[in-house]
């Protein structure tokens, strides 16, 4: 048997072998693939202004978050939290930390955010700036009209007089427990 007949053989016995493999798994997303996506949000976001504006807004948005940081650090001072509450006794100290810890750590991230949009917006021209302020009330009617819609359909699958949130009286709060010293 020629080694041209023994080619062809193989191929055409592992022909459905080979059509069967699954398809390579998709890449994963890139750091520019995310600026990518970005841009199209900013060009959703902001239509109405220039490209030049959406630019500088886009880039403040952007600045000086790091948002997987803060989040962690939020999530620290929520776990010291959690665990001072877990104790066997009520330490109102502690609580009172972990929730200044955790205001500090969120005022942080916003006053980082607002200084950067502050330094954007005097960046921008007049008719930016009225466009950034036409374009943020028209996503703020939209989120509010699918909200609305929202919480139609939920009315809409409850039923008539099903579960309304007046039906019944609150349940009343737990007696306190003897030691508890809560101050």
């Amino acid at each position: 048997m020629s080694p041209k007949l023994i080619a062809v053989a193989a191929l055409l016995l592992a022909g459905p072998a080979l059509a069967q493999m699954p398809p390579p798994p998709p890449a994963p997303p890139t750091a520019g693939d995310a600026r990518a996506h970005h841009r199209m949000m900013g060009h959703r976001m902001f239509p109405s202004m220039s490209e030049a504006g959406r630019a500088t807004i886009r880039e403040a948005m952007m600045a000086g978050d790091d948002r997987r940081a803060s989040r962690q650090k939020v999530e620290a001072a929520r776990e010291k939290l959690l665990a001072a509450l877990a104790a066997d006794r009520f330490d109102t100290a502690a609580v009172k930390r972990a929730m200044e810890e955790e205001r500090a750590v969120a005022e942080a991230s916003r006053d980082a955010k607002q200084a950067a949009m502050l330094a954007a917006f005097q960046k921008l021209s007049p008719e930016d700036r009225k466009a950034f302020a036409a374009d943020s009330r028209a996503m703020k009617a939209r989120m509010e009209q699918r909200m609305a819609g929202w919480r139609e359909r939920w009315q809409q699958r409850r039923g008539p007089g099903g579960g309304q949130a007046g039906d019944m009286p609150p349940p009343p709060p737990p007696p306190p427990r003897p030691g508890d010293d809560i101050e």
